[in-house]
């Protein structure tokens, strides 16, 4: 059964990260299959490029970092307005055939908003991005440690540990956040499907309690910066992507390069720009591109180096030069290069450290071995990733599926003095 409306909801509707590109471009794609779209979002829509024909519902609230702390732990929290305006979409468009697809809410919609979701929750698709849905910090990474985190997530351990980027008040605010979330709708008994953007993400999820039985995998889709094969073994240079971070590696990829011999160019921007830039003068800046301009620029690549420090879901950019013929240097942990070093097409750095992202870049010195690897990524790496097309069909599916099971009951919403006094009782010590 094909859904007869398809409500998105997602934090922003101007594309300033993976997750809301994504949620944009599955409202274009369907609607452009002549489905009927309706885009929810969590920001003003002042700078959103969504074609007529797509309508869009704005809750006109900001981000949390643009708001003063006090209202970034209540509205972060529980976000009242965001409940009350998907409450609202809900009583005014809901029929059977109406599907939901919840993409970003962590910045603007809150915990709320899947609050009000429960009422459709046979209907709804829950899209994990990333791993906010299992891990309180979102990355399954201990920034303290700079080491992936095994433990299960809100164990006792897990709570003991003072792992986030920014503070431990930090680290509490997003463990609330999660018991709250938990409260209102729970992945771990849920009728919802969960979208994973890789296979390997599963069982992240599942160390949570996500019940694997509703976790479905929709790979990201993926166009290449470059319709011909990059000569790769012609090239010299090797290329970052990407924000200029230290959770991304950029310092990383330029020890390693350095100590290769390799010349590197950055692609990007970011807090840790000026820093390197002293440290290693010898790296060429780009700053951030189009997609078109990086194409140029890439065609100088011998290959891509991902050195992120984090446990990567997915590694857009890390695909898009993969299809277009440049190799991939990164640390054998990343799910991508798993796979790609599986086709022949990404050398794997084996430990979590520059000395051993410079062993990898030094095995791009065998020309033939280049080519083999370029020929193998711009040949092999499409069965890794979906097409615009092919994704918009595997969104399809999942919403056929949920359609197509047992006929569901919109529920009234909850009174919001009942609601309000469950995330009481949680938060309460």
């Amino acid at each position: 059964m094909n859904p007869q409306r398809i409500i998105i909801l997602n934090d922003r509707s101007k594309a300033t990260g993976g997750a809301t590109s994504l949620a944009l471009l599955s409202a274009r794609q369907l609607a452009s299959a002549g489905y009927e779209v309706i885009y929810v979002t969590g920001d003003d829509g002042s700078e959103s490029e969504l074609p007529e024909g797509i309508e869009l519902v704005t809750l006109g609230d900001r981000s949390l970092l643009e708001l003063p702390f006090a209202q970034q732990v209540s509205k972060g929290l529980y976000n009242r307005a965001a409940a009350r305006l998907v409450e609202r979409v809900i009583d005014r468009f809901d029929t059977p055939g109406t599907v939901y697809h919840l993409h970003g809410w962590a910045q603007i919609l809150s915990p709320a908003a899947l609050g009000a979701l429960s009422r459709v929750e046979d209907r709804l698709v829950v899209h994990a991005h990333d791993f906010f849905h299992a891990c309180p910090n979102g990355t399954y990474f201990d920034f303290r440690k700079e080491a992936v985190c095994n433990l299960a997530p809100l164990s006792a351990a897990c709570l003991a540990t003072n792992c986030d980027k920014r503070s431990r008040a930090q680290k509490v605010f997003r463990t609330a956040r999660m018991l709250v979330k938990d409260q209102l709708l729970s992945l771990r008994h849920t009728r919802a499907l969960v979208a994973v953007i890789h296979p390997f993400m599963a069982e992240w999820l599942v160390r949570a309690g996500i019940d694997p039985d509703r976790i479905r995998v929709v790979r990201n889709p993926v166009k290449p910066f470059r319709p011909d094969r990059v000569e790769a073994e012609r090239n010299a240079e090797i290329v970052f992507i990407g924000r200029v971070e230290e959770e991304k590696g950029a310092d990383l990829a330029a020890e390693a390069a350095r100590a290769a011999g390799r010349p590197l160019s950055i692609i990007g921007d970011g807090s840790d720009r000026a820093r390197l830039a002293a440290q290693y003068p010898e790296i060429t800046w780009h700053g951030w591109r189009s997609h078109a301009e990086i194409a140029d620029l890439i065609g100088s690549a011998r290959a891509l180096i991902m050195p992120s420090r984090l446990p990567e879901p997915f590694g857009l950019v890390a695909l898009e030069a993969l299809q277009s013929g440049v190799p991939l240097v990164a640390f054998d942990d990343s799910f991508v290069a798993r796979e790609a070093a599986e086709l022949g097409c990404a050398f794997l750095a084996r430990g979590r450290h520059a000395g051993s992202l410079a062993s990898a870049v030094t095995e791009l010195d065998d020309d033939e071995r280049i080519e083999a690897a370029s020929r193998a990524a711009f040949e092999q790496s499409h069965a890794l990733s979906h097409t615009h097309e092919s994704w918009r069909d595997g969104l399809l599916d999942l919403y056929r599926e949920l359609l197509e099971s047992e006929p569901s009951v919109v529920r009234e919403p909850s009174k919001s003095s009942s609601t309000n006094a469950g995330i009481q009782q949680v938060l309460s010590p």
